[in-house]
């Protein structure tokens, strides 16, 4: 089987599906994501997030007309010590939160989830998750260096306020764990996950 809907809007996403060559179409939806629960911790917050993205996504695409394909989704969480670092909402918060992380290890979890849906006309929807944990350590940060980092720009749509992947790498010391991880989307695992469900990826164009 070739194909799938990738269940998110982000750029980084796309481009990791793109690079393993995976056939894929963007389904946009209209989902809010909740807050944490006292009671949660960060990954049961992150898979839970997930998997109601994924039926979202699946009670959307049965509404419509589209073919029937496996939906991919995921989301992405940082956190240190327990608290859920998302994306900054303003420069205060931006530098605010590289100082709390600043010189420390913290947690990177990707929630991956594949929605298969049986037809048109029912309800029954099969989750298959994946969850992957990466530890990065951040070097000591002084309040001018995140103030500096805040203005180029980057930090605002990413969660923990910064991008492993562009020039927040300037601020990370160490990884331990997967790389493609803190970007957003595992490469290994996400593969592993389109083995399980026999979808094809390293696709070839022919002519």
């Amino acid at each position: 089987m070739s194909g799938i809907y990738l269940a998110s809007q982000s750029p980084r996403r796309k481009e990791i599906l793109e690079s393993i060559k995976v056939d894929f179409e963007v389904l946009q939806i209209s989902y809010d994501e909740d807050s944490q629960k006292i009671s949660e911790s960060p990954i049961e917050f992150v898979e839970r997030n997930t998997k109601e993205k994924a039926l979202a996504a699946s009670a959307l695409l049965q509404s419509t007309k589209k073919i029937i394909k496996p939906v991919l989704t995921a989301d992405t969480i940082v956190h240190l010590d327990g608290k859920v670092y998302g994306k900054p909402m303003s420069e205060e918060q931006g530098i605010s939160m590289l100082m709390d992380l600043s010189g420390q290890y913290h947690s990177v979890i990707t929630s991956i989830v594949v929605a298969q849906i049986k037809d048109k006309k029912s309800e029954d929807v099969d989750l298959i998750l994946n969850s992957v944990e990466t530890h990065v350590l951040m070097r000591s940060l002084s309040a001018n260096d995140c103030k500096k980092y805040w203005n180029t720009g980057e930090p605002l749509d990413k969660a923990g306020g910064y991008a492993i992947q562009g020039l927040g790498s300037t601020f990370i010391e160490k990884i331990d764990g997967s790389f493609s991880n803190v970007v957003g989307l595992p490469i290994l695992e996400t593969s592993q996950l389109l083995d399980q469900i026999k979808v094809d990826y390293w696709l070839t164009k022919t002519s």
